[in-house]
C-alpha cells in the first residue's frame, strides 16, 4: 500500500511541476503584439501592427533601438481607418492606432510591444524582457539597409540566437548600411 501511495504522489508532483512549468509560459504572439511605432514632430504616434483587436486605453511598450536602448509607455487613443504610418510600403494586414506624443517628443521607428508591460530591463544599454516565458531573456535591434531600417526581436542575444520577428521600414532618403545577413535574411 505503502508504494502505492509513493507512487500517487510522485506522479501528483510530477503533474503539478508541469502545469507550473505551462503557467510561466505565456501565450505571447510575436506576429500579433509586436508592431512598429513611430513619433514625428507633427503627427504625434502611430502603431502599425497585424492586430485589428487592440482596444482602446490598451498599454503599449515602445522599445527605442538604439545605441541606449529604452522603453516608453504609451496608451492607444484609437484605431483609424487609414495609416498614419510615414512608411509608403507598411506590412500587408497591418492595422493602425494613434497614441498621443509630447510636444517636441520624436525618435527613429520603434518596436512596439502589446499585451505584456512586465519585466523590461536594461542591461548594459540594452532591452531585455522574456516575452515568451521560456526563461531566457528577448533582444530588441534596430539596423539601416541602404534606404530603411529592420527591425527585430531575437530569442536571446541579438545575430547569435533565433530571429523571432523582423519587419522593414522604408525611409525613403539614403542611409550607411549597418545590418548584418542575419537581420533580415529567412
Amino acid at each position: 500500500m505503502r508504494k502505492v501511495a509513493s507512487l500517487v504522489a510522485v506522479a501528483l508532483i510530477t503533474v503539478n511541476t508541469s502545469a507550473l512549468a505551462d503557467e510561466k509560459k505565456n501565450n505571447f504572439n510575436y506576429s500579433s503584439q509586436i508592431g512598429i511605432a513611430e513619433v514625428t514632430p507633427t503627427s504625434g504616434g502611430c502603431l502599425t501592427i497585424r492586430n485589428p483587436y487592440i482596444r482602446e486605453n490598451q498599454k503599449i511598450k515602445l522599445v527605442i533601438a538604439g545605441n541606449q536602448q529604452k522603453v516608453v509607455e504609451k496608451k492607444i487613443l484609437k484605431k483609424l481607418k487609414a495609416s498614419c504610418s510615414r512608411n509608403p510600403d507598411p506590412p500587408a494586414g497591418a492595422s493602425f492606432y494613434s497614441f498621443p506624443a509630447a510636444e517636441g517628443e520624436y525618435f527613429e521607428p520603434s518596436i512596439a510591444v502589446v499585451g505584456f508591460s512586465d519585466g523590461f530591463k536594461i542591461v548594459k544599454d540594452k532591452v531585455r524582457v522574456d516575452l515568451d516565458g521560456d526563461g531566457a531573456a528577448e533582444s530588441f535591434r534596430s539596423c539601416t539597409s541602404n534606404e530603411g531600417l529592420h527591425l527585430t526581436v531575437w530569442a536571446g542575444e541579438d545575430l547569435k540566437s533565433k530571429r523571432q520577428w523582423h519587419e522593414y521600414y522604408y525611409l525613403g532618403y539614403d542611409v550607411v548600411p549597418s545590418c548584418k545577413p542575419a537581420d533580415y535574411k529567412e
